[in-house]
């Protein structure tokens, strides 16, 4: 039964990477298999300052160990931060440093992260000063994120009397052959295996579209959205019909009319004209006295925005009085 779950979440296109469950087996064996110490096959050393020697495993090793033990397909890892400490130009050289931080995840979401460091030191490219230390602070934040896994992809290295021990056993000469190089281009055994997965997903039957009963609660959901839709539509405007209907074309286009439909009511309102205020005298005057063709023209004068000045006040006095 497992083993089919397996298959099915294989070629299930909606489970992503990190949502993959390890079988109790599959578990139990990948467990074992972290908590063993590495030989002195996979150590290799380097001098250090002092006359003495470093131990490390070498970044192409650390990856076939993932490899071998979670899978090709059973890990990935990627860069979450870079960051370049320093660039100092001295007599010519460049001098380099970079940080990264590297997180390793598996197939079932469990994940690590830790920082490398990437060092270039007097090279007169400032170019390839910058690719070694960004590759070396890549390739140590893997070799460190691994290492949280267990002992066998280097976490045993930091036990110094472990690393006495080790050091004292020969190396075993490795089996490689020859003749098991890759000399071609093809690999028939890969694609008859990649051409008979690829016939057995074809060879299975679609499931039925109605096979998955629809949720109520969802639908339910969708419901009360297309409602509260509605009535915001039927909210914004008062000369249109109220609908259901969701088309974001249709919800521009009732939009714009609704926009148009307050710019001609602005429009409109400023083109209504307003009654133009006089004040109580001229009231007076237009009541007790017939209008004249000078009195209309002070009339306009007096209506004018311009203060009236003490020469219209005397030409009206004038007017008024007539002939003596």
């Amino acid at each position: 039964m497992s083993e089919g779950k397996d298959q099915s979440a294989v070629h299930n296109p909606a489970i992503c990477f990190g949502q993959f469950q390890y079988t109790a087996e599959e578990y139990q064996a990948i467990q074992s298999a972290l908590q063993r110490r590495l030989g002195p096959e996979f150590i290799s050393q380097r001098p250090a300052g002092g006359g003495q020697k470093v131990c490390y495993i070498e970044g192409h090793r650390v990856v076939n160990l993932a490899n071998e033990l979670f899978g090709y397909n059973g890990w990935s890892h990627s860069i979450t931060q870079q960051n370049v400490d320093f660039v100092d130009l001295i007599n010519g050289k460049f001098y380099v440093g970079v940080s990264a931080f590297i997180k390793v995840q598996l197939k079932d979401g469990c994940f690590h992260e830790d920082v490398g460091y990437g060092v270039s030191e007097g090279l007169k490219s400032k170019a390839m000063s910058l690719e070694k230390a960004r590759k070396e602070a890549v390739t140590d934040g893997l070799k460190r994120s691994l290492r949280s896994f267990g002992n066998a992809l280097g976490n045993c290295i930091l036990d110094k009397e472990y690393l006495r021990m080790v050091n004292k056993l020969p190396k075993q000469q490795t089996d490689f052959q020859l003749a098991d190089a890759k000399r071609k281009d093809d690999e028939p055994m890969v694609r008859k295996a990649r051409y008979s997965s690829l016939l057995q997903v074809q060879l299975q039957p679609l499931p039925p579209p109605d096979s998955c009963p629809p949720n109520e609660d969802n639908e339910g959901e969708i419901t009360d959205r297309k409602d509260e839709v509605a009535r915001g539509n039927c909210s914004l405007s008062r000369n249109t019909d109220c609908s259901t209907d969701l088309d974001p074309t249709h919800q521009r286009k009732l939009r714009q009319k609704q926009l148009q439909q307050q710019f001609k009511e602005q429009m409109a309102k400023k083109l209504q004209p307003q009654p133009h205020e006089t004040g109580s005298c001229s009231e007076a005057q237009a009541t007790n006295y017939p209008v004249t063709t000078a009195q209309s023209k002070l009339a306009s004068m007096v209506n004018h925005s311009t203060p009236v000045n003490h020469e219209a006040d005397f030409f009206q006095d004038k007017l008024l009085a007539g002939p003596l």
